[in-house]
């Protein structure tokens, strides 16, 4: 890997702390690795075209993965690589070459790494941290242990090289240069505020206040890199490696953002329809009496109100397309659009708990 793979900034004329940005091609493939054993990784597809490639073009190689580590520990498995490239040195490689080649040798390095780990884990003052840091350790180091049997390690490995045969066109082609422009432009913006967290994307989770904190530290002892992530969505990750702490963002995430509330505004109107007691109970005796002819008079005497506050419900139930208006003469009936009212449901649901 060349100097000008990584990217620094410092100032001292400005007295601002030193900060490293780089692509990181062993990272993505930790990333791209973790993504595939997410529970939601088949409905991520459509945010990660490399994402649905391998479920369209390689789903025999989606499923080896998804499946090589038992149920029970899928969730967790998913972070061990970020572990073996971080803690092990591998993170600013330029390639996957070293990392492959010294494969045999990363179960008992990640042992003892894991080692050192318990001792600092079991210092923790908060209990509740403590247990869920020792807890999550011990199913690495149990893994670990596992990828020691030579079998199992060949198969392992085998997976992740057939992973990156698929990923590594698309890296060289387009990942790489994305990844560098983003690093450039942290930079710049780093360079113009002298604060990380202006630089980086204004919707990841980092700005959380938990976060916070843990970047200034690592700041005042100059050991901070930031990777922006090609194959990420809008996802990424805040580690303490060996030698640095490593804040990883994914590239379109603001651009994921915008999506978010374009979606939540074609949501919204509906759920605002939907949000009223008196429109709620108008919508439900509609369908309810469907095989009778609802006036809004008759609307309006089921519920005590107004003929006019009726017709003010139904124009904001017929504007947000959940009912339908047919006239005949100088009379207007009403009835509900069954299909319209399951589509805002669903999308509610796919809206909130699909990352869930």
């Amino acid at each position: 890997m060349s100097v000008s793979d990584i990217l620094t900034f410092s100032a001292p004329d400005v007295q601002i702390p030193k900060v490293d940005a780089m692509p990181s091609t062993t990272l993505e493939l930790a990333y791209a690795c973790y993504a595939l054993t997410r529970p939601d990784s088949a409905q991520r597809a459509s945010e990660l075209p490399w994402l649905k490639t391998l479920y369209t073009k390689h789903g025999d190689l989606v499923e080896a993965i998804r499946t090589f580590w038992p149920e029970d520990q899928r969730s967790e498995a998913g972070g061990d690589l970020f572990m073996i490239v971080g803690d092990l040195g591998y993170a600013r490689d330029h390639s996957v070459d070293r990392l492959f080649a010294e494969f045999g040798k990363i179960p008992e390095r990640l042992i003892k790494q894991g080692e050192s780990y318990r001792k600092k884990f079991q210092a923790y003052e908060d209990k509740g941290k403590r247990e869920h840091e020792l807890k999550s350790l011990e199913g690495m180091l149990e893994r670990a242990a596992i990828l020691k049997q030579p079998n199992t390690r060949k198969r392992y490995l085998n997976l992740l090289k057939q992973l990156w045969k698929v990923l590594e066109p698309i890296w060289k082609e387009e990942g790489y240069a994305e990844s560098r422009r983003a690093s450039e432009a942290f930079l710049n913006k780093y360079r113009e505020t002298g604060n990380v967290l202006d630089a980086i994307p204004a919707h990841h989770f980092t700005q959380f206040e938990a976060s916070q904190k843990h970047i200034q530290t690592s700041l005042e002892k100059g050991k901070l890199l930031v990777v922006p992530l090609f194959f990420a969505a809008g996802g990424g990750f805040s580690f303490d490696f060996a030698d640095s702490h490593y804040i990883g963002y994914g590239i379109q995430s603001e651009h994921l953002f915008e999506n978010l509330l374009t979606r939540v505004e074609e949501v919204a109107p509906k759920m605002k329809a939907l949000s009223d007691p008196t429109r709620l109970t108008m919508l439900t005796l509609i369908a309810r009496y469907e095989n009778f002819v609802l006036t809004v008079g008759d609307l309006a005497a089921q519920l005590g109100v107004t003929q006019p506050t009726a017709s003010g419900h139904l124009k904001l139930l017929k504007e947000a397309g959940l009912v339908a208006l047919e006239k005949h003469g100088n009379k207007s009936f009403y009835h509900v659009n069954s299909e319209a009212i399951q589509q805002s449901i669903a999308g509610l649901s796919d809206l909130v708990l699909r990352s869930k």
